[in-house]
C-alpha cells in the first residue's frame, strides 16, 4: 500500500516544477499553464470524501486497486499527452485515481492494525508520504533535466506496477460497511461545496476577492453547505454521519488539522520566495532548504505515532502545533535579518512539530471512526488537510501582499524591505493559526489507545 501511496505526493512535488518549462513548450502564459495544478486540487479536494465513503461501502481493496490503476495509466496519459488540453485531462483523471488512494490509506491502516498499534502505523504512512515529498523535486529536476519533463509522469508506471501487482496479492478484502444506496445528493453537495470554496481560496487573489466571480463561488459555496448539512441530517444512509462531530476529539482534531496545515503552508509557499526573491539563492539551492521540513516529517512521525500508542494523542499534538508556532515567529523575525541558518532552524521547527502532530492526530481522528466509517474518517481527514493546504496558500498571499503594500506607502523604494516585512506578516498570522491549534488540541479530551492489543 505504501508503494503505491508515494506516488501522489512524489507526483505533485515534482510537477510543481516543471511549470516554467510548459509555459515555453506550449507557449502559455503562467496563469493558463497553473491550470496543470489548480485542475488536479480542485478534483482531489471535492472527491476526495465522496471516494471515502465509497470505500465503506464497496470495499477498499476494490477501490484502492482501481484508484493505482487509474493513476498509472492517467500518469501515462499526461506523458504522451500533444497538446495541453490533453495535459491537463490526464491530470483530472489523476486527482480522480489520487483522490481513491489518498482517502483510503488512513482506512486501510486503521483496519489492518489492532488500535494499540494504530498511531505507529500512521506514522509510518506519514513517513511515506513525506519520502515522496522529499524525493519529488530532486527527481522530477533530474528527470526533466535528462530526459525531459514527461518523464516525470513515466516515472509513475513502474511504481504504480510494483505497488498495485504487490496490493493485488496482499492486501486482504476488507469487510465494508453494510451495503446500501449511495447517498448522491449528500455527495453532490459536498463536491460542490469543497469544489467552491477551494476554488475561490486558489483563485481569490488573481481574480479579486471582491469580484462576481469569487462572491458567486462564496454564495455557492455556503449555499450549498447548508444544503449538505440538511440532507444528511435527515437521510437514512448519509455520505457523512454528523453523528460523529459530537465526539470532541474528532471535531476537535479536525480543527486542529487544519490550523496545522494552514500554519505549515504559510512557510512552504513563502520561505521559496524569500529565498530566491531576497536571499537571491538559485532554485537548486532553495530546494535543498525546502528539504529539511519533510526530511524532519520523515524521521519524528513514526517515533511519535509509536509513542502516541503509549502516551496518548493531546499532548504531543498540543507540543507539535506549539513548535509549528515557534518555528514561525522565528521566521517571522529571522526573514528581516535574512539570516540563512536562522531561516533553516527554523524550518527544520517547523518539520519537527508537524512530524509530532500530524501522525498523532490522525490517530486520534481515526480512533473515533467506528469500523464500518473508517473510509469516510479517512476521507474528511484527508480533506481538513488539503482545505488547510489552500487556506495556508491564500492566507499567506493576501497577508504577504497586504503587508508589503503597507510598506511601500512609507517608503515607495524601498521593494526588498517591503518584501521583507510583508513576509514576516504573514508568518506571525500562520504562528497565529498554529498557536490556535494548539489550544485546540490542549483543550479537547485526550485519545488514549487500549493497553491490550484489540482491532480497531
Amino acid at each position: 500500500m505504501l508503494v503505491v501511496l508515494v506516488m501522489t505526493p512524489l507526483d505533485a512535488s515534482a510537477t510543481n516544477i516543471i511549470n516554467p518549462i510548459l509555459q515555453g513548450v506550449f507557449h502559455l502564459s503562467l496563469t493558463h499553464v497553473a491550470w496543470v495544478t489548480l485542475a488536479y486540487l480542485l478534483v482531489l479536494s471535492s472527491l476526495i470524501l465522496p471516494m471515502g465513503r465509497l470505500g465503506d461501502l464497496f470495499g477498499f481493496r476494490r477501490l484502492y486497486l482501481l484508484g493505482t490503476a487509474l493513476f498509472v495509466l492517467a500518469s501515462i496519459g499526461c506523458g504522451l499527452a500533444p497538446g495541453f488540453g490533453w495535459l491537463v485531462a490526464g491530470r483530472v483523471l489523476q486527482a480522480l485515481g489520487a483522490c481513491m488512494l489518498m482517502s483510503l490509506s488512513s482506512g486501510i491502516t486503521t483496519a489492518l492494525f489492532p488500535a494499540n498499534e494504530r498511531g505507529r502505523a500512521l506514522g509510518v504512512v506519514g513517513m511515506a508520504v513525506a519520502i515522496g515529498l522529499v524525493l519529488g523535486p530532486t527527481v522530477g529536476g533530474l528527470l526533466t533535466y535528462c530526459v525531459g519533463w514527461r518523464w516525470i509522469f513515466f516515472i509513475n508506471l513502474p511504481i504504480g506496477l510494483v505497488g498495485g501487482l504487490l496490493c493485488y496479492r496482499m492486501l486482504p478484502a476488507f469487510s465494508p460497511g453494510k451495503a446500501t444506496r449511495v447517498d448522491w445528493p449528500g455527495t453532490l453537495l459536498a463536491m460542490c461545496t469543497l469544489g467552491s470554496v477551494v476554488m475561490a481560496l486558489t483563485q481569490g487573489e488573481h481574480w479579486g476577492w471582491c469580484s462576481v466571480s469569487v462572491l458567486g463561488l462564496a454564495v455557492i459555496g455556503v449555499a450549498a453547505g447548508i444544503g449538505f448539512v440538511l440532507v444528511e441530517s435527515r437521510v437514512s444512509t448519509p455520505m457523512l454521519d454528523l453523528s460523529l462531530f459530537r465526539n470532541p476529539v474528532f471535531t476537535g482534531a479536525n480543527v486542529g488539522l487544519i490550523m496545522n496545515y494552514l500554519g505549515q503552508f504559510c512557510a512552504t509557499f513563502l520561505v521559496p520566495k524569500l529565498l530566491i526573491d531576497a536571499l537571491r539563492l538559485t532554485s537548486a539551492q532553495a530546494g535543498m532548504v525546502m528539504i529539511g521540513l519533510p526530511l524532519a516529517v520523515l524521521v519524528i512521525a513514526p517515533l511519535s505515532g509509536a509513542l502516541s500508542d503509549r502516551v496518548g494523542t493531546r499532548l504531543l499534538t498540543t507540543v507539535g502545533e506549539s513548535l509549528v508556532a515557534l518555528g514561525l515567529v522565528g521566521l517571522a523575525f529571522s526573514a528581516p535579518s535574512q539570516h540563512l541558518v536562522l531561516i533553516i532552524a527554523c524550518m527544520l521547527l517547523v518539520g519537527v512539530g508537524a512530524g509530532l502532530f500530524q501522525a498523532t492526530n490522525n490517530s486520534a481522528i481515526m480512533g473515533c471512526v467506528p469500523r464500518s466509517q473508517l473510509g469516510v474518517g479517512g476521507g474528511m481527514l484527508a480533506t481538513m488537510r488539503n482545505v488547510g493546504m489552500a487556506m495556508g496558500i491564500t492566507v499567506s498571499s493576501v497577508v504577504a501582499t497586504a503587508g508589503r503594500q503597507h510598506y511601500l506607502l512609507a517608503h515607495p523604494t524601498a521593494s526588498t524591505t517591503a518584501l521583507l516585512h510583508g513576509i514576516s506578516w504573514a508568518f506571525f498570522i500562520g504562528a497565529a493559526f498554529a498557536a490556535l491549534g494548539a489550544l485546540t488540541s490542549a483543550v479537547r479530551a485526550d485519545h488514549r489507545p487500549p493497553t491490550s492489543p484489540t482491532s480497531a
